[in-house]
């Protein structure tokens, strides 16, 4: 049974086409993976089907009561709410029902009557038929599959950090009964234990989805179709990432065999007009050939493949051997997250900062930048030391790409920054727009960019391939490793080379209680 079908889909930006007369299909629990660069579209494809987003042209169906759930990269909720509440939110009613029924056992305890027991005995009936008694073990289960901090249930939203936060609306949507269910890049805020449980849990997911990730094994895990926006339109592939691999060569010779068949079906008869329109012989087959023309759906030209950006960072120099050192250093908020810590840096170092969600290494990336302050320890500083830092999560202002590395570096002209912003893999419409309205990729590679207006001693990156396509995660690679100074990165992506830290920080081993 077909879920929803597209037909002869058209999209295009205010500078780039994204689709032309693009076909897919989505049928009743099938679980595709939606693949492509940075910028080719697929958060726009999520958005065109839950409607968010209208299409230039093209027809879209829907099966009757289709029930779609989107978790997209930018989710706006209820921040009043508690996360308890939240999570419960589609159980609400059947809460409602149990309060019900136990105001009405308090009333009977002091003035029974037996309607009030028949209501009762009613409730408990449609709870039980419900299977009410489940939600807080299903509910449970995903708190403790994502690593949701329990302690955070009695919060509200708004005072939630944002990594935690994704985990909780990703849990929120999968305790959702929809048909469909929508997902751009789940795996951004979970490690490796959460990504293997996520995949685990929506292999024997009865439902369909749609995933949008640049994980290539998460994708070989979870994947059975693989639908790939390529030369405008939605190349669909069965099987998982490696079938996809394997069948995409032949894919595009295919395609170009086909392309070069019609072109030169075109060139014939665009010739054939030219040379016959005026003679009164043979007007009438001038004039069939225009309409055959006319209708002729017309295959894009074959993209070629893109070529990696070319990012950079430019290092200062230091005559301090020791950039930075911590002695006893204790980091959390009102609670110790880890042991006390000693480290030492020396310029040129490269530093890998693993471990599992919440144990705090993004806390202590925001210590050492000053964002937050040490519960006790200290940290040193070389003197004068400049340090670059790229946060998993910032909160964008609505300038465009240039206005944003002006506002950074008002010393850089229009034509460096230009060229900086193309190195980095923003072509020239895209500079000229918001950031806000810019895919989760490339508002990823404008704040790489960002890095690259100024000369740094130091770089630490937070969670920095997040939303970077394949191409984009080689560039950044090689970036790190020509970049002279130190760097300090976390990272869950097992798909990014970890070869080239020379020193690496395990905070798993450094949990309070271990």
């Amino acid at each position: 049974m077909s879920l929803i079908t597209i037909e002869n889909l058209s999209y295009e930006t205010s500078n780039k086409k994204l689709y032309q007369n693009a076909n897919l299909k989505i049928n009743k629990g099938e679980h595709i993976a939606l693949i492509g660069p940075n910028g080719s579209g697929k958060t726009t494809l999520l958005n065109i089907i839950n409607q968010n987003i209208k299409p230039d042209q093209g027809k879209i169906t829907f099966a009757s009561n289709v029930k779609i759930g989107y978790l997209d990269q930018h989710l706006v909720v209820n921040n009043d709410l508690t996360v308890d509440q939240y999570l419960k939110t589609n159980y609400q009613a059947l809460f409602d029902k149990e309060t019900k029924m136990n105001d009405l056992y308090q009333a009977m305890a002091e003035n029974y009557q037996e309607k009030m027991l028949e209501q009762a005995l009613k409730i408990q009936h449609e709870l039980d038929v419900s299977e009410f008694n489940t939600i807080n073990k299903i509910i449970n289960n995903l708190i403790i599959g994502l690593n949701i901090d329990k302690i955070l249930l009695n919060q509200k939203l708004a005072s939630v950090s944002g990594g935690q936060k994704s985990k909780i609306l990703l849990a929120k949507l999968l305790l959702s009964n929809y048909d469909l269910l929508l997902l751009d890049e789940p795996t951004n805020f979970l490690d490796i234990k959460q990504i293997n449980w996520l995949a685990n849990f929506l292999q024997t997911y009865p439902q369909a989805f749609i995933v949008v990730s640049h994980d290539q094994k998460f994708v070989n895990q979870i994947a059975k179709i693989i639908y790939e926006i390529d030369n405008l339109v939605f190349n669909r592939y069965v099987g998982n990432y490696d079938d996809y691999l394997a069948l995409k060569d032949l894919h595009h010779k295919q395609y170009e065999k086909k392309y070069k068949v019609q072109q030169g079906q075109i060139k014939k008869m665009q010739e054939f007009i030219a040379k016959n329109k005026a003679k009164a012989s043979k007007a009438k087959s001038a004039q069939s050939r225009v309409k055959q023309l006319a209708k002729m759906d017309i295959m894009a030209k074959p993209q070629k493949d893109q070529l990696p950006p070319n990012f950079h960072f430019e290092s200062k120099r230091t005559t301090n051997n020791i950039i930075l050192s911590s002695h006893n250093l204790i980091i959390g908020y009102q609670k110790p997250l880890i042991k006390p810590i000693n480290f030492t840096i020396k310029a040129g170092e490269k530093w890998l900062v693993s471990g599992d969600n919440g144990v705090g290494k993004t806390t202590l990336l925001q210590t050492i930048t000053g964002y937050i302050k040490p519960l006790k320890g200290k940290i040193n500083f070389a003197d004068n030391l400049s340090i670059g830092y790229f946060q998993q999560i910032i909160t964008l202002k609505d300038l465009t790409a240039i206005q944003y590395l002006q506002e950074l570096n008002n010393q850089l002209t229009d034509f460096q920054i230009k060229t900086l912003l193309a190195n980095f893999g923003i072509k020239r419409g895209l500079m000229f727009q918001s950031i806000k309205t810019l895919s989760g990729g490339e508002q990823t590679k404008v704040q790489l960019a960002a890095l690259s207006t100024k000369q740094y001693h130091l770089l630490i990156m937070d969670e920095p391939t997040n939303h970077l396509d394949n191409n984009a995660k080689m560039a950044l690679l090689n970036a790190i490793n020509k970049f002279s100074g130190s760097v300090i990165l976390t990272t869950h992506d097992l798909n990014f080379d970890q070869t080239w830290a020379n020193h690496s920080l395990n905070f798993s081993d450094l949990a309070v209680g271990k």
